[in-house]
């Protein structure tokens, strides 16, 4: 997959980059963290400029981030018309959702740009709690500031030794994505019994 992905980005540079982040943004069932690697590493053979390739790839990653909590934001609970939705999405829930978001919201976006996966319909549901848009683009900003360069400059100084650069990515990867389910768990499971306590009210 790797290979594939430094043929392709070889081939479309920037443009591929910010392309695939955006498709990865709107729920493309493929790991961000593939295309921020293999764009550090093409930036290390010189086929890419560092410091414009790391830019592309935070724009297309919060590009992304940005249209679903847009979605969700301006389509509100329409989306919840759709047959399937409606039994879990009733009026009731979707209130206390909102007071959910509105205590634990912050963290969930933070941790949430962390979690492949989760992360769509976490936003998703950012915008349909109308979270605060100024509060969402800080908490994105703040995680994607943190998490993309850190990929990047781990692909571009360990270009020499990529497969032993893979296997620490690998293992980061399981790291991060462990802490952040148990924190998005432990944030959900509070959700749950506020929610339980207000309905035994």
């Amino acid at each position: 997959m790797f290979s594939f992905f430094i043929h392709y980005i070889s081939e479309f540079t920037y443009f591929g980059i910010f392309l695939v982040l955006l498709l990865c943004g709107l729920g493309l069932p493929l790991p961000e963290d593939i295309i921020i690697f293999t764009s550090g590493y093409l930036s290390y053979i010189g086929t890419t400029k560092p410091i414009t390739a790391l830019f592309v790839n935070l724009i297309g990653i919060l590009a992304g981030d940005l249209i679903i909590y847009g979605i969700g934001y301006y389509y509100g609970e329409q989306i919840f018309k759709f047959r399937f939705l409606k039994k879990i999405a009733t009026e009731e829930r979707l209130k206390k959702s909102k007071h959910f978001f509105t205590i634990h919201g912050k963290k969930a976006v933070f941790f949430g740009r962390f979690l492949m996966g989760l992360r769509a319909p976490l936003f998703l549901v950012a915008g349909i709690t109308k979270f605060p848009f100024k509060t969402f683009i800080i908490m994105d900003l703040t995680a994607a500031i943190i998490s993309v360069p850190l990929l990047f400059s781990l692909s571009f100084y360990f270009g020499s030794q990529i497969e032993y650069a893979l296997d620490i990515l690998s293992s980061l990867q399981k790291i991060i994505f462990f802490v952040g389910f148990i924190i998005i768990f432990c944030i959900f499971w509070k959700g749950f019994k506020f929610m339980k306590r207000e309905k035994t009210k």
